[in-house]
């Protein structure tokens, strides 16, 4: 009997156990992220995604959340490389056979039709279903998977390296892993190469390089970490030297896949972004991308789908190892040849190949950079004569001697920052390219001698060339000017023009040459005194200009005011530049005009015909609102009547800056509460004392700054939509308006607001990240504590106040910077969802920022966890002053449990004391869900089953059956014992007098048995 039932339970619980790594550092703080998307709530199908690059633990992460809920489901099944399985032979019907025995719990179940029974046989199961690794909608179709043919309460998660896939289903649940930290990274390399939680002495230098290479990567740190296992120092540092060159072949083929899924323009795409863009903002890669024809819109959408690139602040990105990865394919098997690579990157092969004049047809693109210091400059143009296919070049403070005849003529990309001549080689064939970028060239003029290249013929009368066989140099010569002698087709192609910081640059280059320009960069050309009237022949083409830092310009040509499409003007710095035309108004595709700091007098009456402008800023233009009528009076001195700005007809207007302009009470624009789109407005170190705008009637208005406003007293209102507010060294400020209405404020920012006493409604809120309110001594410490123990039991967090003692709510107190406390047990119904650290700090310096990102490390002795975490904010202002800082942490990242001995370290660097520490544990009321609704019944009999397949229903007395439970019970607990068996992937973490405990629990209503893990200890 008692061999029946563990043979019976053997059956039942290993079979759906599956494996995980026995070093599964991080996974458990995901696995309750998963949690939180599987909504287990609710009784609809819900399906979630996850979704990451290769060999970032997207299966490992969904098999520990199959270990961990799949007991909750009448039926499951996980479909293991289910991509990889469809290719094989007869991959189709072992995948439906094992999904429909998985749920059905029958291996030995005959279907006449398996697509029919995959697509109808669960309609009415709660399911719990894991698709591994599915590529496209094609391999689901093919098995006849139908997501949303599942019962009431499935769940199904699916892992792709593909977003794309993720969207056709309409998955809105999408995880998408992140990298191991440093910490988290460093313990896995310990595991794997030396069985402990950290390495040793002589090899933690060595571990910290390992862990930098592999990026956060989890499939890089196992498979390096498994290779250095017992390998000498010396044997370390060979390979972590050798992974420069050569990447481990592992890890390259398993990141290849989503390389080898991309066609032929994608690739080229992708190799372009490794070995030349990183870092790069988008829309200047696209526009080169653009000109090389390979159609970058849906590219780079597909790259980042398919977790090749990301994009953050607009700039392309990418992980190192797929980086090295790209650029391991581009060397292929000539990894001593780089003359034959597509793409040169690396200076010493770079030089290699252009001091030996060994360059190919096969090179497309070759970056050279230098810096002033180890400038190259013993190159002859004519080494790259031979690289006639190349379209990207990228040199930085190169010099190339000699003639530039038979320099490549296919150039879509010159990036050539520290160019070193006066003007630009005439020789140079620049008819190709579609981006020139020739950032702090020591250009004065585009073209030789300050003239059109034409010019060069206009006397020419005869000319004779029959004994000129041997005036070669003058033949090419007067080749290249009758060539130009159509100026329609010189640099047509050119769409981008950035000639920054060219500070011997006079005048703008005649734009008739340019004809179809669309980004123009002058930015700091500080001797920039014209800008060619020639200007007008863009004004169907031309969408941004930016003259910002070109100090002598003093004005703009007429003809600049035609720019029907230009969009973006920037004058910022232009600090001569004293007006704009009245035709102003006529820039009708205008959206962004900024002009910080220049000298204009006024805003011309037209800027009311900008109705597609959405950002005005003029911080800075102190002398904007002077009205230069005088009047006089008997024989007193002139005096200057002022008028405030008008704002009538910019409706779009999203952005408006007017800090440090001076302004009175008088001169605040009157009609800024009519700005209905507005969404941030800057009057930050004005001169006004009563700002009476009706803030409340600007719906759209999220950001407000007033910092530095030192005469300001009070306020009439604050916008509803508000999320942050900012008011620091507003020292006679006594009282802000009430920020009850304020219900999505995220950041407060109230620092040295020496005189203010109230913050009416503050407590009250619910959804602020972060209050600073250093040196506000003003405001009763009882409304400060109000305010932080608002907060601690709101689980929220990061706050600055003054004081130096902690409150008396705070549980756990030490004077040291680091707190040691073991989780006690909770309430009942009530769930530990975090906790609140606070410290008081004091400095040597007195209002001084602080340049470091201060934050907490917790480690737990219990099962020998250990994170770092920033703070909610990434300063500290420092003071002499004792100050309170308060922040909150939230429990899914680090999993306490009862019974934990948990150390709690705050760093705020070395110029900041710490004093005190305290920690206050948050909990919430958990409603209880009944046992009978995590799991269902069985439906009864299947229809395609056939008959000699059916199961007899037992019939059983109450009493044998509640005997025969507490014996399976105790049968099971024997086995554990007998067997040393542990269900968790962290055994290894744990004490040996702990150990997981899986109850088995016959139902006394149901046909078979349902699964709760719980926590057990010995």
């Amino acid at each position: 009997m008692i061999d029946r039932v563990i043979r019976d339970i053997l059956q039942r619980l290993p079979s759906s156990y599956l494996h995980l790594p026995t070093h599964a550092v991080g996974i458990r703080s995901r696995v309750s992220r998963i949690e939180k998307l599987m909504c287990f709530g609710l009784d609809d199908v819900q399906i979630i995604g996850i979704w990451g690059m290769a060999g970032i633990g997207k299966t490992t992460l969904a098999k520990a959340t199959f270990n961990e809920f799949s007991h909750r489901f009448e039926g499951k099944s996980f479909l293991e490389n289910f991509g990889d399985y469809l290719k094989k032979p007869k991959g189709k019907f072992h995948l439906q056979k094992k999904l429909l025995s998985d749920i059905l719990r029958r291996d030995d179940a005959v279907f006449n039709n398996m697509d029919h029974a995959v697509e109808q046989r669960f309609r009415n199961k709660r399911v719990f279903l894991v698709i591994d690794d599915v590529d496209d909608m094609v391999q689901l179709h093919s098995v006849g998977i139908d997501l949303r043919g599942f019962g009431p309460g499935s769940r199904i998660i699916i892992t792709t390296k593909n977003k794309h896939l993720l969207e056709q289903l309409d998955v809105e649940n999408i995880y998408s892993p992140k990298e191991l930290n440093h910490d988290e990274s460093l313990e896995l390399v310990s595991w794997h190469t030396f069985r402990s939680n950290d390495p040793p002495t002589k090899f933690l230098q060595l571990s910290k390089n390992l862990v930098d290479y592999c990026g956060g990567l989890p499939l890089a740190v196992e498979v390096l970490g498994a290779f250095l296992y017992k390998r000498s120092v010396s044997e370390w540092e060979s390979t972590l030297e050798s992974l420069k060159t050569i990447p481990d072949d592992n890890i390259q083929a398993k990141l290849q896949i989503s390389f080898d899924a991309l066609n032929a323009a994608q690739k080229d795409i992708f190799l372009d972004i490794s070995c030349f863009f990183i870092r790069m903002d988008k829309d200047y890669v696209c526009c080169i991308l653009n000109g090389c024809r390979l159609y970058p819109g849906i590219g780079l959408s597909v790259l980042k789908e398919r977790c090749l690139i990301t994009i953050h602040d607009n700039r392309l990105m990418m992980h190192d190892l797929v980086r090295d990865m790209g650029r391991y394919i581009v060397q292929g098997t000539s990894l001593k040849n780089c003359e034959r690579w597509s793409r040169l990157w690396d200076r010493d092969h770079v030089i290699d190949v252009l001091a030996n004049y060994s360059g190919t047809d096969a090179t497309e693109g070759l970056s050279l950079k230098a810096e002033v210091t180890t400038a190259v400059d013993n190159l002859e143009a004519k080494a790259f004569s031979n690289l006639r296919k190349l379209r990207l070049l990228q040199l930085s403070h190169v010099a190339l001697n000699g003639s530039y005849e038979n320099f490549p003529k296919g150039l879509r990309w010159l990036c050539w920052v520290g160019f070193p001549e006066e003007s630009v080689p005439i020789d140079l064939h620049l008819r190709s390219l579609v981006v020139m970028d020739m950032q702090k060239s020591n250009l004065k003029r585009l073209w030789i001698n300050d003239q059109k290249p034409h010019e060069y013929l206009k006397e020419l009368k005869y000319l004779d060339l029959s004994q000129a066989i041997q005036k070669v140099y003058m033949i090419r010569k007067f080749i290249c000017l009758i060539f130009l002698l159509k100026p329609h087709e010189y640099l047509k192609e050119l769409k981008y023009l950035d000639l920054s910081q060219a500070i011997q640059l006079t005048e703008t280059p005649d734009f008739s040459y340019l004809p179809n320009l669309e980004k123009l960069f002058l930015v700091n050309c500080q001797r920039l005194v014209k800008v060619h009237k020639s200007i007008e022949v863009l004004q169907g083409s031309l969408i941004l200009l930016n003259l910002s830092g070109c100090i002598k310009l003093g004005e703009l040509p007429l003809e600049l005011y035609t720019l029907k499409s230009l969009e973006t003007l920037i004058l910022s710095g232009c600090s001569q530049l004293e007006r704009l035309d009245d035709a102003l108004g006529e820039l009708k595709s205008l959206t962004t005009l900024k002009a910080d700091d220049t000298a204009l007098t006024q805003i011309p009456s037209s800027s009311g015909q900008l109705k597609k402008l959405k950002e005005l800023s003029l911080h800075g233009c102190m002398e904007l609102w002077k009205d230069r009528r005088y009047t006089h009076s008997d024989e007193s001195s002139q005096v200057a009547l002022l008028s405030p700005l008008s704002l009538n007809g910019l409706n779009c207007l999203k952005t408006l800056r007017l800090g440090s302009c001076n302004l009175p009470d008088e001169l605040v624009p009157a009609n800024l509460g009519s700005l209905s789109s507005l969404e941030e407005l800057d009057l930050q170190g004005n001169h006004f004392r009563n700002l009476q705008t009706d803030f409340a009637g600007l719906l759209s208005l999220q950001i407000l700054k007033l910092d530095n406003c030192s005469r300001l007293r009070s306020m009439f209102s604050l916008p509803k939509k508000l999320r942050s507010f900012y008011a620091r060294n507003c020292t006679v400020l006594e009282r802000i308006p009430d920020l009850q209405e304020c219900s999505v404020l995220q950041s407060l920012h109230l620092t040295n607001c020496y005189n203010l006493v109230e913050t009416p409604g503050l407590e009250g809120l619910k959804t602020v990240g972060v209050i600073h309110m250093e040196m506000c001594n003003g405001i009763p410490y009882s409304h400060r504590e109000r305010i932080m123990q608002g907060w601690a039991v709101a689980a929220h967090g990061g706050i600055f106040v003054p004081g130096s003692s902690l409150p008396d709510w705070v549980n756990f107190k030490n004077e040291t910077r680091s707190i040691s406390f073991t989780v006690p047990e909770p309430t009942l119904n009530s769930d530990l969802v975090g906790f609140t650290v606070g410290t008081t700090y004091v400095s040597q310096e007195d209002d001084v920022m602080y340049a470091y990102s201060p934050k907490i490390t917790l480690k737990n002795q219990t099962k020998g966890d250990g994170w770092s975490r920033n703070l909610a904010t990434d300063h500290i202002r420092m003071y002499r002053e004792e100050h309170i800082w308060q922040g909150f942490f939230s429990n899914e990242d680090f999993l306490l449990e009862t019974g934990d001995q948990v150390q709690v370290s705050v760093d705020f660097g070395d110029k900041v004391t710490i004093l005190k520490t305290g920690l206050t544990l948050a909990y919430r009321k958990v409603i209880e869900v009944p046992n009978e609704q995590l799991t269902e019944t069985d439906d009864g009999v299947d229809n395609e089953l056939n008959e000699n397949q059916r199961r007899p229903p037992r019939k059983v007395g109450m009493c044998l059956k509640t005997l025969l439970g507490a014996f399976c019970l105790l049968a099971f607990i024997f086995v554990l014992e007998k067997h040393g068996r542990s269900l968790s992937p962290h055994n290894h973490n744990r004490r040996d007098s702990d150990f997981d405990l899986v109850l088995v629990v016959l139902n006394l209503n149901r046909t078979r048995a349902s699964v709760i893990p719980k926590r057990f200890v010995r």
